[in-house]
């Protein structure tokens, strides 16, 4: 068991992100009609707010086959270029046409293991604190700076028991559903305050006529 940054509650352990999660697994041999549609996610179809892919395009399989980042239904996407990881772009692909995917060349792979939920990576890496490591961690040159694999393959992660990991989850979950209550609410409160300024306004100063 390696030893972790602070102690950690009863049950769970310190392990590397090596350890939980296949990076950047190797691609499959795939038989299939070239021109079956497939999953394209570009980086811009994933929204760094939410760290959800919003806008994914779908394209024949003879157009990405080759040339592209392959991933799996349940693997994490990891931007790792700037300034997109520091924005926060990760997300689960989730809804993968045929079970798998392609996207942008600027992502890294996790593929979590069996001890793993891929919620609990995703929630893991888009810390700041997790960010903030990797950026530490860039190479290249300037505005083409990349975070390595090996980065990922070594960095400690707390790993509790898959049921706390689940558990955990639905509660952060049911959090941020309150948030984005609260955005939306905050939202149309401020458009019912521009249309009462404006039924204001109109009332001021009345058209011709």
């Amino acid at each position: 068991m390696m030893e972790g940054p602070y102690k950690l509650p009863e049950g769970w352990r310190w392990v590397r992100l090596g350890e939980v999660c296949e990076i950047n697994p190797r691609r499959p041999r795939l038989h299939v009609d070239p021109n079956e549609p497939a999953t394209f996610v570009p980086m811009t179809a994933v929204e760094d707010q939410t760290g959800t892919i919003v806008t994914p395009e779908v394209r024949p399989f003879e157009q990405v086959r080759q040339g592209y980042t392959y991933f799996e239904e349940g693997d994490v996407l990891f931007a790792k270029i700037t300034p997109c990881m520091e924005n926060g772009k990760t997300a689960i692909a989730r809804g993968l046409l045929n079970g798998f995917g392609f996207g942008s060349t600027e992502f890294h792979v996790l593929r979590p293991s069996g001890s793993v939920i891929p919620e609990w990576i995703w929630l893991f890496i888009r810390q700041e604190r997790f960010r903030k490591a990797a950026k530490a961690s860039f190479r290249g040159g300037v505005g083409q700076q990349r975070v390595p694999k090996e980065f990922l393959e070594h960095h400690p992660i707390p790993l509790p028991p898959l049921d706390e990991q689940r558990r955990i989850v639905a509660r952060v979950e049911e959090l941020m559903s309150r948030v984005r209550e609260a955005k939306r609410l905050r939202q149309q409160a401020k458009e019912d305050a521009e249309r009462l300024m404006q039924a204001a306004l109109a009332e001021t100063f009345p058209r011709p006529g």
